[in-house]
């Protein structure tokens, strides 16, 4: 089982915590890195293409965050010039359960749309353990 290198962005720090503790305790990732909104994952993003960081293979995202919101970091990441960004999969995790979101993320490429809390069994589903 491959570990994955992981990226949490949301502005709930106590969310951050709980699924880094839980990545953790589940051995499915060695690097995790946090971001409290959209803007500060994008100068993350930016620290992995210029070497200084590991890319990472998974970012979950919140879609609700104040300066840059999760619709907003999709977008704005799609429009990056930096190599392999298709191989890093965005996982919208939010606690909106309006149709209209879930429909923005497929019509923006997203596939897995998650519902806060996180559990055990979604995060395996959802990174692709069994």
């Amino acid at each position: 089982m491959t570990k994955k290198s992981v990226l949490l962005v949301d502005d709930d720090q106590v969310f951050n915590l709980l699924n880094q503790k839980t990545l953790q305790l589940l051995d499915l990732a060695d690097e995790i890195h946090t971001a409290r909104n959209g803007k500060e994952a994008l100068d993350l993003i930016n620290d992995y293409y210029r070497g200084a960081r590991t890319i990472p293979e998974v970012i979950l995202l919140d879609l609700n965050m104040p300066i840059m919101d999760g619709f907003g970091f999709i977008e704005a990441f799609q429009k990056l010039e930096v190599p392999n960004k298709e191989r890093v999969l965005i996982i919208i995790v939010t606690s909106s359960r309006d149709p209209k979101d879930l429909k923005r993320a497929k019509d923006l490429g997203i596939t897995v749309y998650l519902s806060k809390p996180l559990t055990e069994q979604d995060l395996r589903v959802a990174l692709n353990f069994n």
